[in-house]
């Protein structure tokens, strides 16, 4: 009684995330006139020209490379620090190691909110706003915390004798890491990528605030200038330029679904 119960509330959570998205993309498929007579009917006539106006008029092609670009450059730079932190600060003895570790951490703990105006000064000093290299920086820089303590568990789950016999076969600790712990650990440096990805891509508040030029606007807040321009009015076409800009995200999902469930079921149990 309670796994069918269990199954109709993750039955009913489906249809309930499902069906916006079904809706939007049998909405692009209509003409205005057919979604105000029918909002909730299949369109008569497919038509693809709410997708040209997203693409051609609604600058959705642009976009789409400056948020590749931004999140692309933020996960490479994330992937080759978050690695060799969370390997130190987990495998190697130092001096105040405990402090640097809870200094790198502690930035999983602010609200985004507190550091937009010093980050929106710092930025502005280096003259790195309206860039993609601030936001770039910015990405890293607010999503290291996470994902050194994510590769952190990774690290410390590695048995103790792995290191050692590496030591006595004469490694340093540098190609200790290099010809060892990196290997192992690029399956859970792909899942932090998959996971920092996504949320770059879906990224609204450090887009807004940061950039200044539509030729240099990511997709979130693109989709903010389309929906309040000349093309406010037109819902058809909204739907389109949402669809367009989850395709990435979605494609994304579908091919590494496997281990993006791994990679949350991992930070919520540990295992």
């Amino acid at each position: 009684m309670k796994l069918f119960a269990l199954a109709v509330v993750l039955l009913l959570v489906a249809i309930l995330m499902i069906y916006p998205l079904a809706w939007t993309l049998i909405t692009s498929f209509k003409t205005n006139r057919e979604l105000f007579l029918d909002p909730w009917g299949l369109p008569t006539n497919i038509t693809f020209e709410n997708f040209n106006k997203a693409i051609e008029r609604g600058n959705m092609d642009t976009a789409m490379l400056n948020s590749l670009i931004v999140s692309l450059g933020s996960i490479f730079l994330i992937s080759v620090i978050a690695p060799m932190a969370a390997y130190a600060t987990s495998r190697i003895e130092f001096r105040f190691r405990g402090v640097v570790t809870n200094l790198l951490i502690a930035g999983f703990f602010i609200a985004p909110h507190a550091v937009l105006v010093p980050l929106l000064v710092l930025l502005r000093d280096m003259g790195l706003v309206d860039t993609h290299l601030g936001l770039i920086l910015s990405y890293v820089g607010w999503n290291l915390p996470f994902a050194i303590l994510f590769m952190k568990a990774f690290f410390v789950s590695i048995p103790s004798s792995l290191q050692d016999s590496a030591r006595v076969d004469g490694l340093s600790k540098y190609a200790m890491y290099w010809r060892i712990m990196l290997p192992l650990a690029l399956p859970t440096i792909l899942t932090v990528a998959i996971i920092m990805f996504i949320g770059i891509w879906n990224d609204f508040l450090f887009a807004f605030i940061f950039l200044r030029s539509p030729s240099n606007f990511t997709v979130p807040i693109n989709l903010l200038n389309f929906t309040t321009g000349r093309y406010g009015s037109d819902y058809v076409a909204q739907s389109a330029a949402v669809l367009i800009s989850a395709l990435p995200t979605v494609i994304l999902y579908l091919v590494f679904a496997e281990r993006i469930r791994r990679g949350v079921a991992f930070m919520a149990f540990g295992r």
